[in-house]
């Protein structure tokens, strides 16, 4: 049999699989993967400035193309930088790939100070990964990397590390050890299924819904059939948001408020929650009560956890949807019901419009809604301006806001939209972060600028770290070391060669954005604005 090297069956099989752009930084323990690289046309490597930047970068893209997201860092500290990008993807269902490399194999736990050398490295991961590979001969490297980038896809997605030492990556692998595996059939449809649905059409108002695992799914047509069949009314996770166009008579919005999508939550006695996990964070911590349950997961890992489920549908989300659909194709909801959710969407309109006038978050919102198309995507930091986007923003399409909800970590967005705008060049990518936030991987310019990639980031400017800001004058009365010192960030932008420019009002917001989209360039947008408070507490 030929032989090829450890690095070169790497990069076969993600090429393989369908890989067509990586994000990392080279390394004196990586550059076996890097040479490979150098000579393969078919994979564009995207040269990141820190590894959590890169990391983000996997994730974006992960999540705006629905497939595999690479990102290849180091042993040791290049592998440590990447945990908040991992533990992001972990808690948003990302299919995120790390390819690590450590020390050489015979030095692996001997604790002799090899350069890097982090004892049980791999364990970094193994509460923030689908699974962790870690190769320790030449024969592990075919089958474990090919089963990583099925792991990450399979299911419910979510992040893999591989994680190979870098002397394998130079040793010879002979080839053909395993044979690429067709997907498995899918699985038959779970018990439970027929009692879902006897629930559904008995019920006198069901309610659905539904969260970042319906987006990966792909399951929004299916959702909206069963929405329309039972006239049930639809709320989302922040992740879930555009699932169904929110202007659609049927769309409630962001499951968290409170007001009038409260009311209609709680008058429903029948709830299909599909592609949510139902976390503390997202549910249960609002205060949303959900009546007899039923709950449609990839796994059992959170069915039960924070809310009882009457029926628990678990297995396969894309089949149980397309089932219900079809099952339910033929139902009518009553006179009675579609006239209920009429007036109740009018009452949430009644509502919506009451916030328009008593907050300014909104007309800055509008602004952004406006500026971006209604396919476009708003990739949002964790920053008040955000923190009112996932209640308030209009998404029209699956995914149209990308928010770094799932750990909740700051200095996401810009490297995020990188990823996001990688993956579909043609689609409108703005993205929405904080001054704090902003300063954690500003250098990410320097990787749009050197790539070629555009897409206006608008950065939150209230010199402070706002939400700690607020909760310490809502807990103790006072703030300590939130307010924040800024460089020019117009000038910053203009040394790597960005666009920029400052805006201070809605219109002039709005305008930047639209400017910038039709440019095809990378802008940094300033908006000096101070958003005292976020919405948790009001709404």
């Amino acid at each position: 049999m030929a032989e090829q090297t450890g690095a070169e069956a790497i990069v076969n099989i993600i090429k393989e699989a369908g890989v067509r752009t990586v994000f990392g930084i080279p390394s004196i323990h990586n550059i076996a993967l890097y040479d490979v690289l150098r000579s393969e046309p078919a994979i564009r490597h995207i040269l990141c400035r820190q590894e959590a930047s890169a990391t983000h970068m996997a994730d974006g893209y992960a999540r705006q193309k629905n497939h595999l997201g690479v990102v290849i860092a180091s042993t040791g500290p290049g592998t440590c930088y990447t945990t908040p990008g991992i533990l992001e993807a972990w808690c948003s269902c990302s299919p995120v790939l790390l390819i690590t490399t450590n020390i050489p194999l015979n030095k692996i736990g001997r604790g002799q100070g090899a350069l890097h050398e982090l004892n049980d490295q791999a364990s970094l991961f193994r509460n923030m990964t689908k699974a962790v590979f870690e190769v320790r001969s030449s024969a592990d490297i075919e089958p474990m990397t090919r089963e990583a980038t099925r792991t990450a896809l399979s299911g419910c997605p979510g992040p893999v590390c591989l994680e190979v030492p870098t002397d394998l990556l130079r040793g010879p692998v002979p080839k053909g050890l395993e044979k690429a595996v067709e997907p498995a059939p899918a699985s038959a449809l779970p018990p439970g299924m027929e009692d879902a649905l006897s629930r559904l059409r008995k019920a006198k108002q069901p309610l659905i819904i539904a969260g970042q695992g319906a987006v990966r799914a792909g399951i929004s047509a299916e959702i909206l059939s069963i929405a329309e069949s039972l006239g049930a009314p639809v709320i989302t996770a922040t992740n879930g948001k555009g699932l169904i166009p929110e202007d659609h008579p049927l769309a409630f919005g962001f499951a968290g408020r409170r007001g009038v999508v409260r009311e209609v939550v709680g008058a429903c006695d029948m709830v299909l929650a599909i592609g949510t996990r139902l976390r503390e964070a997202d549910a249960k911590r609002r205060g949303l009560v959900l009546n007899d349950l039923i709950h449609v997961d990839w796994d059992e890992r959170w069915i039960g956890k924070n809310y009882p489920a009457a029926v628990a549908l678990v297995g396969d989300v894309v089949a149980i949807a397309q089932h219900m659909a079809g099952e339910l194709a033929g139902e009518t909801p009553s006179e009675a019901r579609r006239s209920w959710v009429a007036d109740a969407r009018k009452t949430l309109a009644a509502e919506l419009e009451d916030v328009r006038k008593d907050r300014k978050e909104m007309a800055y919102l509008e602004a952004i809604r406006n500026a971006i198309p209604g396919d476009g995507v708003l990739v949002a930091d964790n920053t008040q301006l955000a923190y009112w986007a996932e209640y308030f923003y209009n998404s029209q399409c699956p995914g149209g806001l990308a928010a770094a909800r799932g750990s909740a970590v700051i200095g996401y967005a810009l490297a995020a939209a990188v990823g996001a705008k990688l993956a579909d060049p043609k689609r409108a990518i703005v993205a929405l972060i904080g001054d704090g936030g902003f300063l954690y991987g500003a250098q990410e310019l320097a990787t749009a600028v050197r790539h070629g990639i555009g897409f206006p980031v608008v950065v939150v400017n209230d010199n402070a770290f706002g939400i700690i800001a607020h909760l310490q004058r809502s807990y103790y009365g006072n703030e300590h070391e939130s307010r924040l010192i800024n460089p020019d960030f117009v000038a910053l932008a203009h040394s790597f060669n960005v666009n920029g420019l400052r805006v201070d009002t809605p219109p002039m917001l709005e305008a930047a954005i639209q400017r910038a989209l039709g440019s095809q360039g990378m802008w940094v947008i300033e908006l000096e604005a101070d958003f005292p408070e976020p919405p948790f507490g009001l709404y």
